[in-house]
């Protein structure tokens, strides 16, 4: 009986074990691309969960460097995501009295809205996203930013930046109100795979709304400023006025 025990509690023993290794191996797994990026197990479902799954094999140390704010080995990462799947209610925006457009529904470039978040003892680091998932015909003065509800900015440093096939530009049309912030964008004309991306802290607590609106006609950066922030605005966040009345598609936002 004795040795039937001790041959139970063997066993018992090689299966923690091997379990041990096997959540060992899984967490110091690495992942390298053509660029020599290497990426933690937990960077890597970050980028995928983030950008999507063909984002890896093109990730450059630039890109690396852009997410490494996040501290991603060390802290919990929250993610909120939203696609525009071409089609905008117009019935919702004219609520808002933002828009006037007959019809139905407003056709748009299909595209996604990525917010996600990491926290230390005393702030908060977000980061934004929206990627092109088809090339929008009217590259003018699209506008990023957050409102605020409950908290701030940490410092007033912005990160703004346009990726796509012609490169990498940044960007400092930085507004800044009580309750938020917008930064206007100026789409690269003729490149592809279009990527828009912020950064900036803001204190803990409270919510941040994040909203990217794209310009469905060309207009100039003046104009592509005349917006407060308003919970009752585009994304929640942009509320339009003046010449820009109208002239941005309304795409839904993302809370964090």
């Amino acid at each position: 009986m004795k040795k039937m025990k001790n041959k139970v509690v063997f066993a018992f023993a090689i299966i923690i074990s091997f379990m041990i290794v096997n959540v060992y191996a899984y967490e110091n797994k690495t992942y390298i691309n053509g660029y020599g990026v290497e990426l933690t197990q937990k960077e890597y479902e970050f980028v995928n969960d983030y950008y999507g799954f063909d984002y890896f094999e093109n990730m450059t140390q630039e890109d690396y460097n852009w997410i490494s704010v996040l501290d991603i080995n060390n802290n919990d990462i929250d993610i909120n995501v939203i696609y525009d799947n071409d089609e905008v209610n117009v019935e919702n925006l004219l609520l808002l009295g933002n828009v006037s457009i007959n019809g139905t529904s407003h056709t748009t470039s299909s595209k996604k809205l990525v917010i996600a978040k990491s926290c230390s003892s005393v702030k908060c680091t977000i980061l934004t996203n929206l990627t092109w998932l088809k090339n929008p015909s009217v590259r003018s003065y699209d506008v990023i930013g957050a409102r605020f509800d409950g908290t701030s900015l940490y410092t007033n440093t912005i990160s703004t930046k346009v990726s796509s096939s012609s490169g990498t530009s940044y960007y400092s049309y930085n507004q800044f109100l009580s309750n938020g912030f917008g930064t206007s964008v100026k789409l690269p004309s003729g490149s592809t795979n279009i990527i828009v991306e912020q950064s900036f802290s803001v204190n803990l607590g409270g919510s941040i709304y994040a909203s990217y609106q794209h310009a469905t006609s060309n207009i100039s950066l003046s104009t592509s400023k005349k917006y407060v922030i308003d919970q009752y605005g585009l994304g929640s966040v942009f509320n339009f006025y003046g010449s820009a009345l109208g002239v941005y598609d309304g795409m839904a936002g993302v809370n964090i």
